[in-house]
């Protein structure tokens, strides 16, 4: 608040509480096999091309994945995550620093084991790649006149030499302390303390270092040195050295003939160079290389920070060639730079530990792996596993959205099942109870073009209903149903078996969602939209479930910036506010039903909820109620005779 000490009118800005911005809702997550990428990691694709060049032009035989990806692309799918599960493992080795310490890790790019023929790795310590290099070192000019802040010399070539935050000083009587360069203009130097007599016999040359406070110095042409953000230097003038890490570096143009480069340091430097005369410059920088066979890739003046322009890692993952990657080891080398590099490995170090992939030997436990993974992405809203319809990966899939609370279970029946009876889809269904309805049970299996040929292929309808769920989600609105009309299944040209209306009424009304088609040569349509809750539960419909994580993690994510704030009535009112408007949006979407908004939902925070007590403990508590928008699943139209008789009114 303004002081207010004089008659007038203040002014003072106030902040609302910020709106809430809807969560994305579309996002799907696939797991399972593929013929090739990284393993274990979550990897985002924008497009079906993206999945075709990381993880494989063409499907395994027997599996998936791929028909899932393309499917929910085809069906209006944007962005998707996919984790490839896997038996197999790399073979790798980790490299220790100069400490002993592990620093890095070098791993094979394919699973296998290659003990037959094994990958090799070999590193060069850290040496000094800028040998013979010196800090730059200005041309002394001899002063003219000096007067205030100016000051002329007698060569305008030599004053370029000088470039602003240069501090500057005399060669014969030093000034009190040292100037600091603002601008050159020809023989004119501007400094930014005034100097304290007139000169005319003096020569101008840099002040000496001031140990811990001089934290740049200038280098001349570093062509060919990689030296960069990063870079571990090794300074040297006499018996005065230390290693210093360059923050940042920049181009710094004095004439058409005359580049040098500021390096800015992260530290101050810790000793008195005189910078008028040669001081020393070595980088520190290391080497690796692989070898498979007879062919060598040698990678050279490498660097362990990532914003060095040689960065270990992203030099050897920028190599087309590479047939490994490299990573910093976990938990990182604490060594101080340059003792975190690796040491010599005095001979190659083979590369160990990989085991072939199998896709037919996953198991739950390998699923369940993947999806620990999917725990730290947070903007996955849709999750399934198209390559395995056995019952504890199933539950696994629920379990990871229960848990997480913000993410929905699109499940496949198993292939072939009957309808009814001890191997029906009916007995697969009762196996994936989720009490809150985090997941859906879709069947039958579609039909659908090959990768390859012409004969048609059985595959899980999965990734094409989470692309039906997407492409609703984006026209419609996540509130929306994801069955219907308008959830024709693009791509798949039928499905494994049709039924009749009173054989899927069986199967709906045990929660399982039918995709049918209703004519010879029809397009199949999404025709069931229930979860795999209990019968009676309040979350029976997928758009119920879906809708009610949209709000809760929309709320959680846009109130955030509440959390510390002073607990008292200007804050409820805030957040009372922006609760209600965020509401109101969706109910003007549909999203909720009432002819008003106060009838479609309602926002508490008062006293009774919030005691004392709890505000004493740092609690507040919002009390949210909602009356959601149920899909019309059955429509009754009653149809009579009537007579056409008119009615009559007193006025």
């Amino acid at each position: 608040m303004a002081t207010t000490t004089y008659p007038g009118v203040y002014i003072e800005e106030f902040a609302p509480g910020a709106p809430i911005a809807g969560v994305g809702t579309s996002t799907g997550a696939f797991i399972g096999p593929a013929a090739r990428g990284d393993v274990n990691t979550a990897i985002k694709l924008t497009s079906w091309d993206e999945f075709k060049a990381k993880l494989g032009a063409d499907p395994l035989d027997g599996f998936y994945l791929w028909y899932a990806v393309r499917g929910f692309f085809e069906n209006g799918g944007t962005v998707c995550y996919v984790v490839r599960a896997t038996t197999g493992d790399y073979d790798r080795a980790t490299l220790p620093d100069q400490n002993g310490t592990p620093t890095l890790v070098v791993r094979a790019k394919a699973l296998g084991d290659n003990s037959a023929s094994p990958i090799k790795v070999s590193a060069t310590k850290a040496s000094a790649a800028v040998s013979g290099a010196k800090l730059f070192k200005p041309r002394k000019p001899r002063i003219v006149a000096a007067s205030g802040t100016q000051i002329t010399v007698d060569d305008a070539a030599k004053a370029a030499d000088y470039r602003p935050g240069d501090l500057i000083t005399w060669t014969n009587t030093a000034e009190p302390k040292p100037s600091t360069v603002i601008r050159v203009a020809g023989t004119t130097i501007t400094v930014a303390e005034p100097v304290s007599q007139t000169y005319a016999t003096e020569t101008i040359k840099l002040a000496a270092a001031v140990p811990g406070t001089t934290a740049a110095v200038r280098i001349g042409d570093p062509t060919g040195t990689q030296i960069g953000a990063g870079s571990i230097l090794h300074l040297k003038q006499g018996a005065m050295e230390e290693n210093v890490v360059v923050r940042r570096v920049s181009a710094e143009r004095s004439s058409p003939t005359l580049t040098t480069y500021r390096l800015d340091l992260r530290t101050a430097v810790t000793k008195a160079y005189d910078l008028s005369a040669d001081v020393a410059v070595d980088s520190f920088e290391f080497g690796l290389q692989i070898k498979h066979g007879t062919t060598v890739w040698p990678y050279a003046k490498l660097s362990m920070d990532p914003l060095h322009p040689r960065y270990f890692a992203d030099v050897i993952a920028a190599d087309p060639t590479a047939i490994v990657v490299a990573a910093p080891a976990t938990p990182p080398s604490t060594s101080v730079p340059p003792l975190n590099q690796p040491n010599d490995t005095a001979g190659d170090v083979n590369l160990t530990g990989g085991a072939d992939d199998h896709p037919a030997q996953l198991t739950a436990t390998h699923y369940a792996n993947a999806l620990e993974v999917l725990e730290a992405v947070d903007d996955v809203n849709l999750v399934a596993a198209p390559d395995s319809q056995d019952a504890a990966v199933q539950q696994e899939l629920i379990a990871h959205c229960e848990l997480t609370m913000d993410r929905f279970a699109v499940l496949d029946s198993k292939q072939g099942l009957d309808l009814f009876g001890a191997t029906s889809v009916e007995t697969q269904r009762n196996a994936l109870e989720s009490v809150n309805g985090y997941a859906a049970l879709y069947y039958p299996w579609l039909v659908v073009p090959p990768a390859s040929g012409t004969k048609t292929i059985l595959v899980p309808p999965s990734g094409h209903i989470a692309g039906i769920c997407a492409r609703t989600d984006e026209r419609r609105g996540v509130h929306k149903a994801p069955a219907g009309e308008e959830a024709t299944v693009n791509g798949a040209i039928g499905v494994e078996r049709t039924m009749s209306d009173v054989a899927q009424g069986q199967l709906n009304m045990e929660g399982i969602n039918v995709v049918r088609v209703f004519k010879p040569g029809g397009r199949p349509v999404v025709w069931g939209a229930r979860t795999t809750a209990p019968k009676g539960s309040n979350w029976t419909y997928v758009s119920l479930r879906r809708l009610f994580e949209y709000l809760e993690e929309s709320i959680q994510e846009g109130i955030r910036w509440a959390v510390f704030e002073p607990n008292n009535l200007e804050l409820w009112q805030k957040l009372k506010r922006t609760i209600t408007d965020f509401l109101t949006r969706a109910w003007r979407d549909g999203a909720l039903f009432g002819e008003t908004a106060e009838r479609a939902f309602y926002v508490r925070i008062d006293e009774a909820l919030n005691p004392f007590s709890e505000q004493q403990l740092g609690r507040l508590h919002i009390e949210i109620g909602c009356r959601p928008s149920y899909p019309a699943e059955f429509i009754v139209v009653r149809i009579g005779i009537w007579d056409g008789g008119g009615a009559v009114t007193e006025a």
